[in-house]
């Protein structure tokens, strides 16, 4: 149970993101044959990236975006890179994955799931662009940290427990259970600083080195959505496998995402990029496996990717390098 801090704060010294029930889109007609490459890349790829977000609860107004539509979110929708999530006033939206962990996002807020970035592997990252998220994640075997960024530090746990709050130019987390790292941009490099269980961090703008509050901050307790003090049920089991397709939602105008992305320099990979999206309808049209053609670079197109550079002799980026690009130039004109 959280309870009020009675010490003040003390200053933290720095020392030291598979084919499945998605949305439904219109399908094409299937091929007789895929590249080999491709095939043996893409099984490499969901066995790396299996953790795959679905979204077990829904109550409330909230909604989906996914491929610059606009859907009703409902259980056993599975999520895809860069979606995003926005609930309402008194809405929440849990997402759990296969090894147990759960992300809850609570009333009025905006998640953008799994960042095309790269890197270390994580499940996620995630992105909380504003509001509240809840983070469980059990104890699992030599399996990866999961990730939530956000624009003041990303929060990564092996395994706990933690509630998190993006306000405007600041941004808290209160570790129920286990360790949870907060890693801090500085400059070129990242700091790292350890939160134990019961205790807060919080960040206030790119000049603040971070505050270590060694209980839970009675202000954020105040503001925590009520679902998040206590444990929601896992649904997981109960809502995979529906085939039913993801509702239109008519309220919202799916072009605003575009400006949130831009306007956040860490969702720049999010942003369509048109070249891109040529380059998925070529290696498409050529039998490779891209997934959504929406011009994001997501682990598909990576996969796509590499197994074309491999077939042409060419560096294996997983990305659309010079190289790559004139290659497909060449092979969009034959």
């Amino acid at each position: 149970m959280l309870r009020p801090a009675a010490q003040p704060a003390q200053t933290v010294p720095m020392s030291n993101r598979p084919p499945s029930n998605r949305l439904q889109r219109p399908q094409r007609p299937q091929r007789p044959q895929r590249l080999a490459g491709a095939a043996a890349l893409l099984l490499a790829c969901a066995a790396a990236g299996a953790a795959v977000p679905t979204v077990t609860i829904a109550e409330g107004k909230s909604t989906v975006f996914s491929g610059g539509a606009a859907y009703l979110p409902k259980a056993g929708q599975q999520l895809r890179t860069c979606d995003v999530v926005r609930t309402g006033p008194k809405a929440l939206v849990q997402i759990e994955y296969e090894d147990g962990g759960k992300i809850v996002v609570g009333p009025e807020s905006r998640l953008v799931v799994d960042l095309p970035l790269g890197g270390d592997p994580v499940v996620g990252p995630h992105y909380l662009i504003s509001g509240w998220a809840k983070l469980t994640v059990p104890k699992r075997d030599k399996a990866p940290a999961y990730r939530i960024d956000t624009s003041e530090f990303n929060l990564a746990t092996d395994a706990g427990i933690a509630a998190l709050r993006v306000g405007e130019r600041n941004a808290t987390f209160f570790v129920e259970q286990g360790v949870v790292t907060a890693l801090i941009p500085t400059g070129r490099a990242l700091a790292r600083v350890t939160v134990g269980s019961g205790r807060s961090f919080m960040r206030k703008g790119p000049d603040d080195r971070g505050t270590l509050i060694p209980r839970a901050d009675p202000a954020f307790v105040q503001a925590m959505p009520t679902a998040f003090r206590d444990t929601l049920p896992s649904l997981l089991a109960h809502v995979k496998g529906r085939e039913s397709p993801a509702r239109p939602s008519p309220d919202d105008d799916a072009s605003e995402v575009e400006a949130w992305f831009r306007a956040a320099p860490e969702l720049g990979a999010c942003v369509v990029d048109p070249t891109l999206r040529a380059a998925q309808r070529t290696l498409d049209g050529a039998g490779f496996e891209v997934g959504p053609i929406d011009g994001i670079l997501g682990p598909r197109t990576r996969a796509a990717l590499r197994a074309f550079q491999e077939k042409q002799g060419l560096t294996l980026s997983g990305r659309l390098d010079a190289p790559t690009q004139k290659a497909l130039e060449d092979l969009q004109r034959r």
